[in-house]
This record gives C-alpha cells, sequence and structure tokens, in this order.
C-alpha cells in the first residue's frame, strides 16, 4: 500500500511523508519517509477489526504508530513511544469523493 501525507496550514504545504506497507517475511512493515527522508521501518505487532500498531522500538522518535478507525468512519493516529510518554493524537479527514 501506497500513501503520502501532506500537511497544509494557511493556504501553503508545510509538510509531506511518503508512507509504505509492505509484505516481509509473512508480517506487515509500515516504512515512513517524513519530509522525503531515508526511510524507517515498523513493524506492525497488533492487528484488529479497527486498529492496526506498528513498533520500532530501536527508534528514538517515533517508537509507536497506531491508526484506529472509530465507529463513525473517522481515521486518527497516535504517535509516540513504546512505554511511556504522551503520544501525539492526529485526527483524519476525507477530502473529495
Amino acid at each position: 500500500m501506497l500513501g503520502v501525507s501532506r500537511t497544509v496550514k494557511g493556504g501553503s504545504m508545510v509538510a509531506f511523508e511518503y508512507l509504505r506497507i509492505v509484505e516481509r517475511d509473512g508480517g506487515l512493515v509500515y516504512i515512513a519517509q517524513p519530509g522525503g527522508a531515508a526511510p524507517t521501518e515498523f513493524v506492525l505487532t497488533d492487528l484488529g477489526a479497527t486498529a492496526a500498531v506498528f513498533e520500532n522500538p530501536r527508534h528514538d522518535s517515533p517508537q509507536c504508530i497506531a491508526y484506529e478507525l472509530s465507529a463513525e468512519g473517522f481515521l486518527s493516529a497516535s504517535i509516540g513511544f513504546i512505554n511511556g510518554g504522551r503520544p501525539h493524537l492526529f485526527e483524519f479527514t476525507r477530502e473529495g469523493n
């Protein structure tokens, strides 16, 4: 799966990220490239009907990326550390059809 994220403020793009989820060795790996930087990999550690958690304990920050789909159909991401700390929460809105 391929994805691109962009952050727009005041009508201008201020940040972007390339994202991939690939199958490797019978599991899933989330690959993030914020700002087009070198890729960082996070391994799927938990998968449910409405949530997925990817972790990389060796990465400085973040170490954990979790996605959750609400009952109303809204997608959110929680990005932080595996043990402790306060995660950053991002809520996504779909634009267009």
